[in-house]
């Protein structure tokens, strides 16, 4: 009888074993999506594009590894220059008012294929009423939603056209983010077709970010 119970505890201590080491059939994921909207300025669609977004930038991670362990890093900033950066309580706040290209969601007409230490932008399109340019409206946020194993908000920005032409050759979108006290590349895409934007018009540009247990 003793026997018989030592080895039905063995083969307890071995399934158990087995538990502990199996693979989990889910990964833990932060993913990234966009949509882009082009609408003449009676509000009807013209141009619209979804996609799974291809980056965050290396400046994305090094800002979160900042403030984690309270430590510094090494990082570009939107002009290429690398900065020695410490923690701070407004690392990646990407919230831009009217006019604003600092911080928040912008698009611009570069191709060159998206690259995590990417930095900035290749072509950003400039704020104004001139020739080729947009009028950068506030950045705006959802609040958090969670459904099921899902938490996701959104992040967008409207951009206008009042240049009296059509503004042509938007091929890249991104969002730079403050990195105290200077600014970075939080995440860059680039489209699979190029947009084009009417007078009177507007571009909009959403970003999806998403985790999942």
């Amino acid at each position: 009888m003793k026997a018989d119970n030592e080895e039905l505890n063995q083969q307890k201590d071995e399934n158990s074993a087995v538990a502990r080491d199996a693979p989990v059939s889910e990964e833990l994921s932060e993913s990234l999506a966009y949509e882009v909207v082009v609408t003449d300025k009676e509000g009807q669609v013209m141009q619209r594009e979804n996609g799974i977004s291809h980056s965050f930038t290396e400046a994305w991670n090094k800002l979160i590894n900042c403030n984690a362990r309270q430590g510094s890093n090494t990082i570009k900033d939107t002009s290429g220059t690398e900065r020695s950066v410490g923690a701070a309580s407004s690392h990646l706040r990407a919230s831009a008012g009217i006019g604003d290209v600092s911080r928040g969601i912008r698009v611009g007409r570069g191709t060159t294929p998206v690259d995590i230490s990417g930095y900035a932008l290749e072509d950003p399109v400039d704020e104004g009423t001139g020739p080729g340019q947009l009028s950068h409206q506030e950045m705006q946020f959802s609040t958090p939603v969670v459904v099921g194993s899902e938490c996701s908000f959104k992040l967008w920005r409207v951009m206008f056209n009042y240049t009296g032409a059509l503004v042509t050759g938007i091929r890249e979108i991104g969002c730079y983010v403050m990195m105290a006290p200077y600014y970075a590349l939080a995440f860059r895409d680039v489209l699979a077709s190029s947009f084009s934007v009417p007078d009177g018009g507007a571009i909009t540009v959403t970003y999806e970010i998403k985790v999942s247990a």
